[in-house]
């Protein structure tokens, strides 16, 4: 959109500051009385009404004031936050103190993330967990559960631990998944899941007519457990925190928005699709695919080791919500994963 001049900016982000504090519409005479312009409130009107036909505000009821539309709350983010961050130190130093708290794997640094802040916000917190195939392989171990089932316990450098289940496809004992398993820490230590498959299915091409037929059964024995279908997980916190925002008030949308939080697809492919953009992603209302979520804003930040992306943190809450301040709070949680991630 056009760069608005500064009298149209100005008003227009005091309606948003405004109906962000006040879940009201804001009208004319509310900002002149305001004392921050030197404006009477005909021209105010004509501004709005101006703004108004640019699809950046409208107006809910005749005879009330405006409110701003996604695509004004989109002009906001992108042209009018405030330059200070409101991010303050208490703010910072809470985060890290929750964060670092945890002695565990990723999953409990991230758990911590998303509690403090929800604690720190009145909104929802997720994140989204690395894919099973970006895990980088510290170490896995094979127990024999019976007959026909094995599980394999695989554990990420980060110190993440994930737990495939699968039909062994033959009889082996203990010795025999200890031996596989030695074999192939040997072979794949570090690498991604991802890497570890084409490592393997390159040897078995490469080395078809010279494996004995233990290395046969390993390799078959490997195939499936990396060929195992791991679906992304997402964990959420603050859910009840919705319930304070008069946008959530009808039962029925708050229904469809929990539904939304417990199926976690579609939080799971939002957050997914993120990770294919920029650093900071901000999604607002309809400009999401989400039909549950099209009243909810998603504030989200990646969060990685050595410049990867494995994941993302963030809130969501309705459209009126803090961008000034939320935007630097969840950047400011990712890099603080960032770090913890890096120093382990």
């Amino acid at each position: 959109m056009n760069q608005l001049p500064e009298r149209y900016q100005r008003i227009l982000e005091a309606i948003v500051s405004g109906y962000i504090r006040s879940a009201e519409p804001v009208g004319s005479r509310t900002i002149s009385r305001s004392g921050a312009f030197s404006l009477s409130p005909a021209t105010i009107r004509n501004v709005m009404a101006d703004l108004e036909d640019a699809g950046l505000l409208c107006q809910p009821h005749t005879s009330a004031g405006r409110i701003p539309t996604d695509t004004g709350f989109r002009y906001y983010v992108d042209h009018l936050l405030p330059v200070d961050s409101g991010l303050t130190v208490e703010m910072q130093e809470a985060v890290r103190r929750a964060c670092s708290r945890s002695h565990g794997g990723i999953e409990d640094i991230l758990r911590e993330g998303i509690e403090v802040l929800s604690r720190m916000t009145p909104y929802v917190s997720v994140v989204s967990l690395p894919h099973f195939e970006e895990m980088a392989l510290m170490h896995i171990r094979f127990v024999r559960l019976n007959d026909w089932q094995i599980l394999a316990v695989i554990v990420d450098v980060s110190g993440m631990v994930q737990h495939v289940m699968f039909e062994s496809g033959g009889a082996y004992d203990q010795d025999d998944l200890n031996r596989f398993s030695n074999l192939l820490n040997g072979m794949v230590q570090g690498m991604t899941i991802q890497g570890a498959k084409d490592k393997l299915f390159a040897r078995m091409r490469a080395e078809k007519n010279e494996y004995d037929a233990l290395f046969s059964r390993f390799v078959e024995f490997s195939r499936r457990v990396f060929d195992h279908d791991r679906n992304a997980d997402v964990m959420i916190d603050g859910k009840l925190n919705l319930l304070d925002h008069p946008e959530f008030a009808d039962y029925d949308r708050m229904k469809a928005l929990f539904r939304a939080f417990e199926e976690k697809s579609s939080i799971i492919r939002l957050l997914d699709d993120a990770l294919l953009g920029e650093q900071m992603h901000v999604v607002i209302g309809s400009e999401n695919q989400c039909a549950e979520l099209q009243g909810c804003s998603l504030i989200m930040a990646g969060y990685g080791r050595s410049g990867q992306a494995m994941g993302r943190i963030g809130i969501i809450g309705p459209t009126r919500m803090e961008y000034s301040r939320i935007i630097p709070l969840v950047k400011y949680t990712a890099g603080v994963i960032d770090e913890l991630l890096a120093a382990r």
